[in-house]
């Protein structure tokens, strides 16, 4: 899985972790945390968690320009993290003033635009010549990272909210306060890691407008050619908007699914998938479980590999022989699950494809995109059986049985598919088709299709207080397969571009 990728890759991955950690940190409770200490009403911190997310998105758009113009990748990477340690340091700050939190979202969304499409331009331009085949393989691994992070983030912003109420019994707001503060340290991790193995990928900090084309590692195309790429990436662009739009209702609507509607309490071994010390024993698992089965695995590997896994699984259980028969739950420990499915998945998933690539029956980019959408769908089908017989949000009271955690679980864990099927495959083709010119600029268009998604999941979301649950989430599987739909009638064109 990881063999013949340069050094930088690694590097470049443990950064965006810890990048990654500090979001979803703060994702993970920012609704939570908006209701608690401002006491909005759903409306209000729809509307709010949309502006964020959506401009955190699309900001890279700029940055992508600036550092295609004046700074350079690399340099740009560096002051976005900074920018992004400081946004998360004064959403860290108690508060009831909403100006402040606003100027910390700013600071945030600036840095993240700074940051964000110019670490993709890294990894891809790491990726040239004859590694160029490799690219697909990359940004899938590099995509784990991403979610190794997100998975790490909510599990510390629950554990640092439940230690700060019960050893120093603060207000919930003040405890989510500091969460987001630890999202701050993971900047600064990330800083280190960046700045101290920079020498491992300098070498992609290439921009083929200030080296010229006769220097660059990638010659300028015709202007023809180039048209036609940035068409087809309109049309990637737009086909994702329904995508992530439907995608980012995991922070928003789907974290009042399970506040409102999901048990909050369970029995001692589903126990185990909410418990901090269980969860990463369980990631433990799955990790060495991948490692012990993968084809280039030394029967020394595969012994300790074992050993992992059943030392791990011992943890599990004496963990669960602890546990009382009923234990509380917290609506964002859900948020675990898409990337903890996303860690084990991974490795299948990059296995499939070369299983599928040496057979001549693995799909193209844009093909594998589309199965992605249409299984977002799916996800929300199961979302639609869950909510038969369950009252609208604006009449939920106490007389309905709430549903088992098993039915958001499982949903997490198909669009969790689609995801892996869309995600790391559209970085990749937008690496591929983007203009050498045009890199940074074009991955942050990337970023923001994805911002205009986010931005209306929280304009549609509002529609999940007034709706049935089953007509919200139908409208869901609808806009899913409209994104299908744009990417499967233009299936030629982007083929022909990416050369499939």
């Amino acid at each position: 899985m990881y063999k013949n990728h340069p050094k930088g890759l690694f590097v470049l991955f443990f950064t965006e972790m810890w990048e990654r950690f500090g979001f979803y940190t703060v994702l993970s409770i920012f609704v939570l945390y908006l209701i608690e200490n401002f006491h909005w009403d759903p409306a209000t911190v729809g509307n709010i968690y949309g502006i964020f997310v959506g401009t955190t998105f699309f900001l890279p758009l700029v940055g992508g320009w600036i550092a295609d113009r004046f700074l350079g990748y690399g340099r740009t990477i560096l002051i976005g993290l900074c920018t992004m340690a400081v946004g998360y340091a004064l959403l860290a700050t108690p508060t009831r003033e909403p100006w402040l939190l606003f100027l910390a979202l700013v600071v945030i969304s600036s840095g993240t635009g700074l940051y964000k499409a110019n670490i993709y331009v890294l990894v891809g331009n790491l990726y040239t010549g004859s590694a160029a085949s490799l690219k697909d393989a990359a940004f899938t691994i590099f995509y784990m990272g991403i979610n190794l992070g997100a998975f790490l983030g909510p599990i510390a912003a629950s554990s640092i909210k439940n230690f700060m109420i019960g050893t120093y019994h603060l207000p919930l707001a003040e405890a989510y306060n500091a969460g987001f503060g630890a999202a701050s340290v993971g900047m600064l991790i990330a800083i280190t890691i960046f700045l101290s193995f920079r020498r491992h990928h300098k070498m992609a900090d290439y921009r083929v407008a200030a080296r010229g084309a006769g220097e660059g590692v990638e010659a300028d195309i015709p202007k023809s050619e180039e048209k036609e790429r940035l068409l087809s990436l309109l049309v990637v662009f737009a086909s994702i908007i329904f995508f992530w739009m439907a995608y980012y209702q995991n922070g928003y609507t789907l974290t009042l699914f399970a506040k409102t509607y999901t048990a909050s309490h369970v029995g001692r071994f589903t126990y185990l998938l909410f418990d901090p010390v269980s969860l990463l024993a369980l990631l433990a698992v799955l990790l060495a479980v991948s490692a012990a089965i993968r084809k280039t695995s030394t029967g020394k590997s595969r012994i300790i590999g074992g050993i992992v896994a059943l030392a791990a699984l011992a943890v599990m259980v004496f963990k669960a022989a602890g546990f009382p028969e009923s234990n509380p739950i917290s609506p964002e420990s859900f948020q675990v699950f898409n990337p903890l499915f996303i860690i084990f998945l991974t490795p299948v998933m990059i296995w499939m494809f070369g299983y599928m690539g040496k057979h001549s029956k693995e799909p193209s980019s844009p093909g594998k995109m589309a199965i992605g959408m249409n299984l977002e769908a799916l996800s929300f089908i199961l979302m639609i059986i869950a909510s038969i017989g369950l009252p609208r949000l604006a009449a939920a009271g106490s007389g309905f049985l709430p549903v088992s955690p098993y039915w958001l679980i499982s949903s997490y864990f198909v669009i969790t598919v689609s995801e892996l099927f869309l995600s790391p495959i559209g970085l990749s083709f937008v690496s591929k088709v983007a203009p050498p010119r045009l890199k940074g600029a074009m991955m942050g268009g990337w970023f923001a299709a994805q911002a205009l998604g986010s931005y209306l999941s929280g304009f549609v979301g509002r529609f999940f207080a007034r709706w049935e649950l089953w007509e919200f989430f139908f409208l869901l599987v609808i806009t899913s397969l409209f994104s299908a739909f744009i990417v499967v009638v233009s299936l030629k064109r982007l083929k022909k571009v990416s050369g499939a």
